[in-house]
């Protein structure tokens, strides 16, 4: 019977192929085997990435170059602390909004809240402001300071001007002059003559209109007091009576209204150039941050509820009690 695996003739005999373990590795049972360390590298496998010295969260902001810079000029003119950055987590907008709150506060913002409610708002257009759409890509070479009020402080000055002209007649108008002029260097102030101003524009709409001739118009002029009426004192004529004023709650008043008419005159307004003022020229008048009334819901608040409807309205408390002008 043949055999299968017979050999013929003397041949020499061959020993089995052995592969050398690698350096370090323990010997093999087996010879035919490799080593592991021909198959899987050290220290792979079942172990988890070290995510040592890399940044867990990357950030992307629009404008980030402009924040950047601005930032900086905010550093240089003390406004900013570098200290900020970090408690910005590295936020190029979040550390402006933290240097202008910080800026506001120092500047007595606890006072104005008080009695306004006020928006403050750092940008590089005004087109969000004028609804003219998207604003324009962000450029440093100009920037806007914006104050937007979202309530209306709201004060009734009747019973203020009534103790007034019992002092002197011509100080409700001295009083009204200096503390709305005051006030409407920074901020627009709603009363009698802008309610004026409203019917005026009315009735030369419905002048042109046969169909609106028995439309009747609210009488602004009915709502204002004779005091208002008068002539206001030159300030040289005032401080010659302020001493003479024996109602302390009345010369208190007067002493108030010229400093906060001294203080208002402390700053230059910005000067507003005619390409700024092409930018604005759309935007229409900017919203009142207080409304003046002589007697509540008078026609004057009339004209504002019609003007500027859904603007709250918020009491501006004062620092003599309801009984002399509180709202």
């Amino acid at each position: 019977m043949p055999r299968l695996a017979e050999s013929r003739g003397n041949l020499p005999a061959c020993p089995p192929p052995v592969i050398a373990p690698a350096a370090g590795s323990a010997a093999l049972a087996s010879p035919w085997l490799a080593a592991s360390a021909h198959l899987m590298p050290r220290g792979s496998g079942l172990t988890v990435p070290r995510l040592d010295g890399i940044a867990t969260e990357q950030q992307l902001w629009d404008g980030e170059q402009v924040a950047a810079r601005v930032g900086l000029a905010f550093l240089r003119a003390e406004i900013a602390d570098a200290g900020d950055w970090a408690a910005a987590k590295r936020n190029p907008f979040q550390f402006l909004k933290i240097a202008l709150d910080r800026w506001v506060a120092a500047d007595g913002k606890s006072r104005i809240d008080e009695q306004f409610r006020l928006n403050l708002t750092l940008s590089t257009g005004l087109e969000s402001h004028c609804a003219m759409g998207a604003d324009a890509p962000a450029q440093a070479s100009r920037l806007f300071l914006t104050v937007e009020p979202n309530a209306a402080g709201y004060v009734v000055l009747g019973p203020t001007l009534r103790m007034l002209e019992a002092a002197h007649p011509r100080l409700p108008a001295t009083f009204a002059h200096l503390f709305l002029g005051a006030l409407n260097r920074w901020v627009r102030v709603y009363d009698h003559r802008d309610a004026q101003e409203r019917v005026e524009t009315l009735r030369e709409w419905y002048e042109s209109d046969p169909e609106c001739e028995m439309i009747e118009l609210p009488d602004i002029d009915h709502a204002t007091p004779r005091s208002m009426k008068r002539r206001a004192l030159s300030e040289r004529a005032l401080s010659r009576m302020l001493a003479r004023i024996r109602n302390r709650t009345a010369r208190r008043l007067i002493e108030q209204a010229v400093e906060l008419d001294r203080l208002s005159r402390r700053a230059e307004r910005p000067v507003v150039d005619e390409e700024v003022g092409a930018l604005v020229m759309d935007c229409g008048e900017p919203l009142p941050s207080l409304l003046a009334v002589f007697d509540p819901h008078d026609a004057i608040e009339g004209c504002f509820d019609e003007d500027y409807l859904g603007i709250p309205r918020i009491p501006v408390s004062s620092t003599e009690g309801q009984d002399h002008g509180g709202g």
